[in-house]
């Protein structure tokens, strides 16, 4: 069980850092701390900030867009919070990718202004501002130590080349939907894998036989990754869901 954690934390990062930058930014159409949507206009300037800054913007309540609705880890998700006090307003932003990991937070701004409107729209300027300019995840450490290959195999190399490919993939199977996720099964009908959902819509923990591991969309089709001792597999799935 240990691994199976292991292994779904492991591609949930590469998820992330296999991306070159993230398309989206998907934000509140109504803040928790206000009563209304867009109170004061501010959901509206926040989406005008997020597309200034080069970024296709939706409000978590509208129509997404197909390829973000099949991967939401496409977007980025800000939010505003507040920590006010009696005689200040203070607002600062969080920016979170999909498995809610916090990669950006904005300075915390504050206001002795008495009047509502005019406090949240300085704090809200002032928290959005210093993200500017901020917003970009192509240098950090981990894409530096993790490199996505994509051969007809599709082998994804960590650090020293601990993943290997299996030699034939998995062919013709058929997704029947069960509770907490599918069995998929071949035209005998046998049960080759059982899965089970996770927040992710492209992995699920996947169990075949006595391997535990994870079945993950990539580029190149579906995947099912499991360890045999301290050495990790790839073995390419063909399935219809």
């Amino acid at each position: 069980m240990k691994k199976v954690v292991l292994i779904i934390g492991l591609f949930l990062s590469f998820v992330s850092v296999a991306q070159e930058s993230y398309k989206y930014i998907i934000i509140p159409s109504q803040f928790s701390f206000f009563n209304e949507a867009n109170k004061y206009g501010l959901s509206e300037l926040t989406k005008s900030f997020f597309q200034s800054e080069g970024y296709e913007v939706y409000y978590d309540n509208e129509k997404l867009p197909d390829d973000l609705m099949k991967n939401r880890c496409l977007a980025l998700f800000a939010n505003a919070f507040e920590s006010n006090t009696m005689f200040m307003t203070k607002i600062y932003f969080e920016l979170k990718d999909c498995t809610t990991n916090t990669l950006l937070k904005s300075q915390l701004a504050t206001s002795r202004e008495k009047e509502y409107k005019i406090a949240y729209t300085r704090t809200f300027r002032e928290a959005l501002s210093s993200l500017k300019g901020k917003i970009n995840f192509k240098k950090t450490d981990e894409i530096q130590n993790v490199e996505v290959v994509e051969t007809p195999k599709e082998v994804v190399e960590v650090y020293k080349n601990e993943i290997s490919t299996s030699a034939e993939a998995t062919n013709n199977l058929f997704a029947i939907t069960t509770a907490n996720g599918y069995k998929l099964v071949n035209d005998k009908p046998e049960t080759i894998f059982v899965l089970k959902k996770t927040s992710a819509d492209n992995i699920f923990i996947a169990l075949k036989d006595s391997k535990s591991g994870v079945l993950m969309k990539k580029t190149s089709g579906w995947f099912f990754e499991y360890y045999e001792g301290d050495k990790l597999f790839s073995e390419k799935v063909e399935v219809k869901f």
